[in-house]
C-alpha cells in the first residue's frame, strides 16, 4: 500500500540500521535475539517501475541493520518470504547465513518437516524451529520454507527436544487483523508445548495477541507488525518485544516491552500512560485466552469464521480509504498499477458483499 513512501523508502536513504535504531536499548544485553524476516532482501529480478516487483523486498544493506542490532537467528517461513521467486529466496539465506545470523524456518526434504537452527549461549543449547501455517501466495511453487502440520511439527519438537536443551518454536500462523486464536490454534498450540516445547512465538496477524502460560512455558500468539508501514490503524501500529530467560526446564521469566510503529516506519518504545494503556490491553488479551477452548462445536467455529471474515473487509476497507487520501504520494507509474489493483478489490469486496446477502 506505501510503494514510494513507506518502510523501503524511509530506510534505504538512511543508515543499515536505522528501523531499529530506538528499540537498541531494549535488544541491549540479550543472548540470543530472534526475529521474523518477512520479505526477501534480495534485488534478484527485481523491476524498479513494476509495483508487484517492487512490494514486500528489502536490499542487501538490511542484512548489515540485522548484524548491528544484535539478531542471532531469524524465521524465513512466512507468506511473503518466497514472493519474489525462488532465487531471491535463497540469495537472502544467504547473506543472512554469511552475516553469521542462524536461519530456521527452512524445509527438510521431506517438504513438511523444519531444519531447526541451533543456538547456544552461556552453556545453554537452543533448537529453533520455524513454520508457515498460512496458504500459498505470490508462486507456484513448492515452497523452500517448511509449511509443516500438526504431526510433523510435534515430531520435529519431540526430536528437537531430545537433543536440545530448550526449544523454541516459530508459527506464522492466523487469520489477520484478528487479535484472539481459533479453536484450531490453540490446540495446536497446546499439543506443541505438549510436545516439548518451552516458547511458541507467533506472527502474522498484524496485531498483537494474549500470551498465554502453558506447562513449562508460554504461548505468545502474536506480537503484531515491528517494522512496518501498515499504518491506517492504531492496532496495526502496536507491537511489543518479549523478553524472556530460557532454562533446560523451560522459561523461567518473560515480559512485553510495549512499543508503537512511528511515522518512519520503525519501533519506538512507549513510556507514561500510553504504555500503560498498551499493556493493560494485553492483558485483557491474555485473559481472554482463558475463555477460549482447544475444541469448539460447530456453531462456535463458524461464528469465528464470520469474525475473521468481517475483520479482514473493514481492514481493506481501512486501507482503501488509506489510499485514496495518498494518492499525490506514489510515483505516477506505481500509481496507474496501484489504481487498477484498487478497482479490481473494490469489486471483489461489492460482489462478495452481494453474495453474502444472497446468502442470508
Amino acid at each position: 500500500m506505501c510503494v514510494g513512501f513507506g518502510t523501503h523508502s524511509r530506510s534505504r536513504v538512511e543508515a543499515p540500521g536505522f528501523s531499529f535504531e530506538r528499540v537498541l536499548p531494549i535488544f541491549a544485553g540479550a543472548d540470543i535475539l530472534f526475529g521474523n524476516c518477512e520479505c526477501t532482501l534480495s534485488e534478484t529480478g527485481r523491476q524498479p517501475g513494476a509495483y508487484h516487483s517492487v512490494q514486500m523486498r528489502g536490499q542487501r544493506d538490511y542484512v548489515t541493520g540485522l548484524k548491528s542490532a544484535g539478531f542471532t537467528v531469524l524465521n524465513v517461513a512466512n507468506n511473503h518470504s518466497m514472493q519474489h521467486g525462488s532465487a531471491p529466496f535463497l540469495e537472502t539465506v544467504r547473506m543472512i547465513e554469511e552475516s553469521g545470523i542462524a536461519v530456521c524456518g527452512l524445509r527438510a526434504a521431506d517438504g513438511r518437516a523444519a531444519v531447526p537452527a541451533s543456538v547456544e549461549r552461556n552453556g545453554l543449547d537452543v533448537a529453533f524451529l520455524g513454520y508457515s501455517l498460512r496458504p500459498r501466495q505470490y508462486f507456484t511453487d513448492e515452497p523452500l520454507y517448511a509449511e509443516g502440520d500438526r504431526e510433523h511439527i510435534i515430531a520435529d519438537v519431540r526430536h528437537a527436544r531430545d537433543r536440545h536443551d530448550a526449544v523454541v518454536v516459530s508459527l506464522h500462523w492466523g487469520d489477520e487483523f484478528v487479535d484472539t486464536p481459533s479453536p484450531e490454534e490453540v490446540s495446536l498450540a497446546h499439543a506443541v508445548m505438549d510436545a516439548g516445547a518451552a516458547l511458541i512465538v507467533g506472527h502474522h496477524p498484524h496485531v498483537l495477541r494474549g500470551i498465554e502460560r502453558y506447562g513449562r512455558g508460554f504461548i505468545v500468539y502474536s506480537l503484531g507488525n515491528f517494522v512496518c508501514d501498515m499504518t491506517w490503524d492504531e492496532r496495526m501500529r502496536e507491537s511489543a518485544v518479549l523478553r524472556c530467560t530460557l532454562t533446560p526446564d523451560g522459561v523461567s521469566e518473560l515480559e512485553l516491552v510495549p512499543v508503537r510503529i512511528n511515522g518512519d516506519c520503525r519501533p519506538e518504545p512507549l513510556a507514561g500512560d500510553r504504555r500503560a494503556r498498551l499493556e493493560r490491553r494485553i492483558a485483557a488479551l491474555s485473559d481472554q485466552l482463558h475463555n477460549l477452548r482447544a475444541t469448539a462445536p460447530p456453531d462456535e467455529a463458524r461464528g469465528y469464521r464470520w469474525v475473521a471474515e468481517q475483520a479482514l473487509r473493514d481492514e481493506r476497507r481501512k486501507a482503501h480509504r488509506y489510499f485514496l487520501r495518498n494518492l499525490h504520494r506514489y510515483p505516477s507509474g506505481i500509481l496507474v498499477q496501484q489504481l487498477r489493483t484498487f478497482v479490481r478489490n473494490r469489486l471483489a469486496d461489492r460482489w462478495g458483499s452481494t453474495a453474502n446477502s444472497g446468502r442470508s
